[in-house]
């Protein structure tokens, strides 16, 4: 498969860079000049284990290529994968969909062919709505599918969490966006991963919905643990007597530091 990845921040070049381990055609897309150039020198722009030796080996091996120009390679796409930032504004905390948007009317300008426009980036409930609305108002006449497919990757472990996920979710009705989908993680298949179809309100809501009830895990157990050493009990074994409850699980109830990242 043919796929452009718009975004060269973790979660694009992250994703990129696995999608071409899996032996798909990938050409990463960014604005930023420097960054493509030292893409371009094998100069990894953020730090996560394997992951240069893993761009270094798709490079070599004519999978993986990176580029500031668009419009090539959504024209040669049979998935362009919109991976841009989606910062919080500041003064309201809104997830800023500006760069989304404006990829998905860069992305219309350049479609040929059957294309499935993915968002990955982490975006509120009912922004594929808009990103299809966009594709259609500026190109009328493309034939595309927009589907929703959320990453789940962690900081520090994000190859493994992509080459061996938990599950894999996929917000598209369409038939031909459900085809070119599994066949983009039919390689995953080798590991029993999970695809899960769905719509695609449905699956941008699973991000979300993962995202706070980790936090949850992890603010529950912080203040367990200022309640434990107020009342003189040890928080760890707390940890373990609640999580051996199959019903909670032992994972994310380790007091420490409270909940952060990109996401």
């Amino acid at each position: 498969m043919r796929i452009a990845m718009i975004g060269t921040g973790y979660v694009g070049l992250v994703s990129g860079a696995c999608f071409a381990d899996f032996g798909h055609d990938v050409i990463c897309v960014d604005k930023d000049e420097k960054k493509i150039a030292s893409l371009h020198r094998g100069e990894i722009p953020i730090y996560e284990p394997g992951l240069d030796e893993l761009v270094a080996s798709n490079v070599k091996a004519k999978r993986l290529d990176f580029t500031t120009d668009l419009s090539k390679p959504v024209a040669d796409a049979d998935a362009v994968f919109i991976a841009v930032g989606t910062p919080s504004r500041r003064g309201d905390g809104h997830a800023d969909l500006s760069y989304v948007y404006a990829a998905a009317k860069e992305i219309a300008q350049s479609l040929t062919g059957f294309t499935v426009v993915v968002t990955k980036s982490t975006v509120p409930v009912g922004t594929g709505d808009e990103v299809e609305r966009i594709i259609r108002e500026t190109n009328p006449k493309a034939d595309v599918v927009v589907a929703s497919n959320p990453e789940f990757l962690r900081e520090g472990a994000a190859i493994r969490d992509f080459k061996f996920p938990d599950r894999v979710v996929v917000g598209t009705s369409d038939e031909r966006g459900r085809k070119v989908m599994g066949d983009i993680y039919r390689p995953l298949s080798l590991n029993q991963a999970p695809l899960m179809f769905t719509e695609r309100r449905t699956a941008e809501m699973i991000k979300y919905a993962a995202n706070a009830f980790l936090a949850t895990k992890i603010t529950f157990i912080n203040e367990i643990a200022d309640l434990s050493e107020k009342v003189g009990a040890n928080v760890q074994e707390v940890a373990r007597g609640i999580g051996l409850d199959n019903r909670i699980g032992t994972k994310f109830l380790h007091a420490g530091p409270g909940f952060g990242g990109s996401c």
